[in-house]
C-alpha cells in the first residue's frame, strides 16, 4: 500500500478503530501498529517479519500517510500484494482512502 488518509480523526484514533476492526481475524493474528511520533509501523508477523514505514502528515481534517520504506521478508513476498489489499480493505471500511 502506497498510501492512505482519512478526513476524520487522528491517526491514533484510526489505529484503534483498524486494530479493533481486525480483532478475532487471522490478518489481526499477524498485524501489529506501532505508532511513533510521526510515523507509523506496519508490521506483519508471521514465518518471517515484514515492516512498512508511513510517514504520517496531519492535516486540518484527518492525516495521510506516505510510504517511506517497507522490508519484506522472503516469505511474505509472494503473498504481499494480498496480504496488503485485505489490510486496505478493513482501511477503508473504517474510514480511509487507501492507494495500493
Amino acid at each position: 500500500m502506497k498510501n492512505f488518509e482519512s478526513a476524520s480523526g487522528t491517526i491514533s484514533e484510526f489505529v484503534k478503530r483498524v486494530e479493533a476492526a481486525l480483532q478475532g481475524r487471522d490478518l489481526g493474528s499477524i498485524t501489529k501498529f506501532a505508532l511513533e511520533g510521526q510515523e507509523l509501523r506496519v508490521i506483519f508477523s508471521k514465518l518471517g517479519t515484514t515492516e512498512l514505514k508511513y510517514k504520517i502528515e496531519p492535516r486540518p481534517e484527518g492525516f495521510r500517510a506516505e510510504l517511506v520504506s517497507e522490508k519484506v521478508a522472503l516469505t511474505h513476498r509472494p503473498l504481499k500484494s494480498d496480504i496488503t489489499a485485505k489490510l486496505a480493505k478493513v482501511m477503508e471500511r473504517e474510514g480511509a482512502k487507501c492507494t495500493l
